[in-house]
Protein backbone atom coordinates (compact mmCIF):
# COMPACT_ATOMS: atom_id res chain seq x y z
CA UNK A 1 0.00 0.00 0.00
CA UNK A 2 1.20 3.69 -0.88
CA UNK A 3 0.96 6.27 1.84
CA UNK A 4 -1.47 7.71 0.26
CA UNK A 5 -4.12 4.63 0.48
CA UNK A 6 -2.26 4.46 4.08
CA UNK A 7 -3.66 7.72 5.35
CA UNK A 8 -7.07 7.54 3.94
CA UNK A 9 -7.38 4.29 6.27
CA UNK A 10 -5.91 5.89 9.09
CA UNK A 11 -8.22 9.25 9.08
CA UNK A 12 -11.39 6.08 8.33
CA UNK A 13 -9.79 4.36 12.23
CA UNK A 14 -9.39 7.90 13.48
CA UNK A 15 -12.89 8.77 12.23
CA UNK A 16 -11.12 12.23 10.29
CA UNK A 17 -12.75 12.03 6.96
CA UNK A 18 -13.83 15.49 6.94
CA UNK A 19 -11.31 18.64 6.04
CA UNK A 20 -10.31 20.45 7.27
CA UNK A 21 -8.73 17.04 8.82
CA UNK A 22 -8.21 17.29 12.53
CA UNK A 23 -4.71 15.90 11.46
CA UNK A 24 -3.05 16.89 8.63
CA UNK A 25 -1.10 14.99 5.61
CA UNK A 26 2.48 15.79 7.27
CA UNK A 27 1.56 14.53 10.54
CA UNK A 28 0.23 11.54 9.33
CA UNK A 29 3.55 10.97 7.38
CA UNK A 30 5.51 11.41 10.35
CA UNK A 31 3.38 9.22 12.57
CA UNK A 32 3.88 6.80 9.47
CA UNK A 33 7.21 6.82 9.66
CA UNK A 34 7.26 5.96 13.47
CA UNK A 35 5.42 3.37 13.14
CA UNK A 36 7.58 1.80 10.65
CA UNK A 37 10.36 2.40 12.86
CA UNK A 38 8.65 0.92 15.92
CA UNK A 39 7.80 -1.86 13.78
CA UNK A 40 11.40 -2.58 12.59
CA UNK A 41 12.82 -2.23 16.37
CA UNK A 42 10.46 -4.39 17.71
CA UNK A 43 9.99 -6.99 15.04
CA UNK A 44 13.21 -7.02 13.14
CA UNK A 45 11.14 -6.68 10.06
CA UNK A 46 14.46 -5.30 7.42
CA UNK A 47 17.26 -7.83 7.24
CA UNK A 48 19.68 -6.54 4.85
CA UNK A 49 23.54 -8.17 3.79
CA UNK A 50 23.79 -6.02 0.31
CA UNK A 51 23.58 -2.76 0.88
CA UNK A 52 26.96 -1.17 0.45
CA UNK A 53 26.48 1.90 2.35
CA UNK A 54 25.20 -0.02 5.78
CA UNK A 55 27.07 -4.00 5.14
CA UNK A 56 30.60 -2.95 4.19
CA UNK A 57 33.22 -1.02 5.71
CA UNK A 58 37.04 -0.55 5.15
CA UNK A 59 38.77 -1.54 8.29
CA UNK A 60 42.12 0.27 8.89
CA UNK A 61 45.15 -1.22 10.40
CA UNK A 62 45.03 -0.82 13.93
CA UNK A 63 42.07 0.70 14.32
CA UNK A 64 39.42 -1.20 16.16
CA UNK A 65 35.96 0.76 16.83
CA UNK A 66 34.12 1.45 13.23
CA UNK A 67 30.30 3.68 13.68
CA UNK A 68 27.58 1.69 11.39
CA UNK A 69 25.17 3.43 9.80
CA UNK A 70 22.69 5.08 11.58
CA UNK A 71 20.15 2.81 10.52
CA UNK A 72 21.60 -0.09 12.26
CA UNK A 73 19.60 -1.77 14.79
CA UNK A 74 20.75 -5.19 15.73
CA UNK A 75 24.12 -6.84 14.30
CA UNK A 76 23.37 -10.60 13.15
CA UNK A 77 26.61 -11.59 11.48
CA UNK A 78 29.90 -9.81 10.82
CA UNK A 79 32.80 -11.16 9.19
CA UNK A 80 36.30 -9.35 8.45
CA UNK A 81 38.07 -10.54 4.87
CA UNK A 82 35.73 -13.89 5.05
CA UNK A 83 36.35 -14.66 7.93
CA UNK A 84 33.09 -15.16 10.36
CA UNK A 85 33.50 -13.06 14.09
CA UNK A 86 31.53 -14.06 17.08
CA UNK A 87 29.97 -11.67 19.17
CA UNK A 88 31.37 -11.02 22.31
CA UNK A 89 30.89 -8.15 25.45
CA UNK A 90 33.61 -5.74 27.07
CA UNK A 91 32.09 -7.27 30.35
CA UNK A 92 32.95 -10.63 29.44
CA UNK A 93 36.56 -9.37 27.41
CA UNK A 94 37.18 -7.65 30.89
CA UNK A 95 37.19 -11.34 33.02
CA UNK A 96 38.94 -13.18 30.39
CA UNK A 97 42.11 -11.03 29.77
CA UNK A 98 43.95 -7.76 30.54
CA UNK A 99 44.96 -5.08 28.15
CA UNK A 100 42.81 -6.87 25.38
CA UNK A 101 41.80 -3.11 24.10
CA UNK A 102 45.58 -2.87 22.95
CA UNK A 103 46.11 -5.31 21.20
CA UNK A 104 46.44 -6.01 17.28
CA UNK A 105 46.09 -9.33 15.16
CA UNK A 106 44.00 -11.27 13.38
CA UNK A 107 40.04 -10.07 14.24
CA UNK A 108 38.22 -13.20 15.88
CA UNK A 109 35.32 -11.36 17.97
CA UNK A 110 33.47 -8.16 17.88
CA UNK A 111 31.87 -6.29 20.60
CA UNK A 112 28.71 -4.54 19.62
CA UNK A 113 27.56 -0.77 20.91
CA UNK A 114 23.51 0.22 20.91
CA UNK A 115 23.53 3.79 19.83
CA UNK A 116 22.83 5.73 22.74
CA UNK A 117 22.02 9.62 22.68
CA UNK A 118 22.84 10.91 19.29
CA UNK A 119 25.69 8.61 19.04
CA UNK A 120 25.72 6.26 16.18
CA UNK A 121 26.05 2.57 16.95
CA UNK A 122 29.52 0.50 16.58
CA UNK A 123 31.04 -2.12 16.23
CA UNK A 124 34.49 -2.89 17.85
CA UNK A 125 36.92 -5.95 16.58
CA UNK A 126 38.95 -7.75 18.92
CA UNK A 127 41.77 -7.58 18.45
CA UNK A 128 41.95 -4.54 16.16
CA UNK A 129 43.16 -5.89 12.79
CA UNK A 130 46.84 -5.67 12.31
CA UNK A 131 46.11 -5.56 8.31
CA UNK A 132 43.51 -3.60 6.24
CA UNK A 133 40.56 -5.58 5.09
CA UNK A 134 36.75 -5.31 4.60
CA UNK A 135 33.91 -5.83 7.02
CA UNK A 136 30.81 -7.26 6.10
CA UNK A 137 27.86 -7.22 8.17
CA UNK A 138 24.45 -8.61 8.13
CA UNK A 139 22.25 -6.32 9.94
CA UNK A 140 18.47 -5.84 10.83
CA UNK A 141 18.32 -2.29 10.88
CA UNK A 142 15.15 0.55 9.72
CA UNK A 143 13.84 2.32 6.80
CA UNK A 144 16.89 4.16 5.03
CA UNK A 145 13.93 6.41 2.75
CA UNK A 146 11.50 8.08 4.78
CA UNK A 147 7.75 8.39 3.84
CA UNK A 148 6.90 12.38 2.72
CA UNK A 149 3.32 13.96 2.63
CA UNK A 150 4.44 15.18 -0.85
CA UNK A 151 5.52 11.97 -2.19
CA UNK A 152 1.73 10.05 -1.63
CA UNK A 153 2.96 7.08 -3.76
CA UNK A 154 5.44 5.91 -1.33
CA UNK A 155 5.90 2.41 0.24
CA UNK A 156 6.96 2.07 3.56
CA UNK A 157 10.04 -0.02 3.62
CA UNK A 158 8.82 -3.15 5.04
CA UNK A 159 6.61 -6.36 3.83
CA UNK A 160 3.20 -5.22 1.85
CA UNK A 161 1.81 -7.85 4.56
CA UNK A 162 2.69 -5.54 7.66
CA UNK A 163 1.43 -2.17 5.92
CA UNK A 164 -2.19 -1.92 7.39
CA UNK A 165 -0.85 -3.14 10.74
CA UNK A 166 1.02 0.34 10.91
CA UNK A 167 -2.23 2.10 11.36
CA UNK A 168 -2.42 1.33 14.82
CA UNK A 169 0.67 3.15 15.79
CA UNK A 170 -0.23 6.00 13.56
CA UNK A 171 -3.89 6.23 15.87
CA UNK A 172 -1.98 5.42 18.88
CA UNK A 173 0.57 9.21 17.92
CA UNK A 174 -2.58 10.89 17.06
CA UNK A 175 -4.76 10.05 19.89
CA UNK A 176 -1.67 11.47 21.87
CA UNK A 177 -1.06 14.70 20.72
CA UNK A 178 -1.99 17.33 23.06
CA UNK A 179 -5.36 18.91 21.31
CA UNK A 180 -8.62 19.67 22.75
CA UNK A 181 -10.24 17.88 20.06
CA UNK A 182 -8.32 14.96 19.94
CA UNK A 183 -6.30 13.89 22.79
CA UNK A 184 -7.45 10.37 23.75
CA UNK A 185 -5.67 8.55 26.15
CA UNK A 186 -7.84 6.05 26.38
CA UNK A 187 -7.95 5.18 22.75
CA UNK A 188 -4.03 5.47 22.42
CA UNK A 189 -3.65 3.08 24.93
CA UNK A 190 -5.79 0.46 23.49
CA UNK A 191 -4.62 1.06 19.59
CA UNK A 192 -0.76 0.73 21.30
CA UNK A 193 -1.94 -2.74 22.66
CA UNK A 194 -2.95 -3.72 19.56
CA UNK A 195 0.35 -2.75 17.63
CA UNK A 196 2.22 -4.52 20.26
CA UNK A 197 -0.19 -7.67 19.60
CA UNK A 198 0.93 -7.52 16.01
CA UNK A 199 5.07 -6.49 16.09
CA UNK A 200 5.96 -8.16 20.31
CA UNK A 201 7.46 -5.58 23.29
CA UNK A 202 9.96 -2.95 22.55
CA UNK A 203 12.96 -4.37 23.20
CA UNK A 204 14.99 -3.40 26.04
CA UNK A 205 18.74 -2.26 25.64
CA UNK A 206 20.03 -3.08 29.25
CA UNK A 207 18.38 -7.06 28.78
CA UNK A 208 19.90 -7.07 25.36
CA UNK A 209 23.27 -6.39 26.65
CA UNK A 210 22.89 -8.93 29.62
CA UNK A 211 21.93 -11.66 27.10
CA UNK A 212 25.16 -10.66 24.79
CA UNK A 213 27.08 -11.08 28.02
CA UNK A 214 25.91 -14.48 28.64
CA UNK A 215 26.81 -16.04 25.38
CA UNK A 216 29.54 -18.98 26.01
CA UNK A 217 33.09 -17.29 25.65
CA UNK A 218 35.85 -18.19 23.16
CA UNK A 219 38.62 -20.10 24.75
CA UNK A 220 41.88 -18.95 23.73
CA UNK A 221 44.55 -21.61 21.64
CA UNK A 222 48.02 -21.28 22.37
CA UNK A 223 47.84 -18.03 24.29
CA UNK A 224 46.94 -15.82 21.82
CA UNK A 225 43.78 -14.45 20.33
Amino acid sequence: MNLEELMTQARAALMDRQEPYLWGDEALAGYFNEAVQEACERAKLIEDSTTEAVCRIEAVPGQAEYALHASVLEVDRITFNGRLLHETSIEAMDRQTTAWEAREGQPAQFVYEAPTGAAKPRVRLVPAPALPGVIRLRVYRGALKPLSADVSAGKPEIAERFHVKLIDWVCRCAYMRPDPDGYDPGKAQMHEGLFERNFGVRPDANVQRKRRDKRPRLVRMGGSW
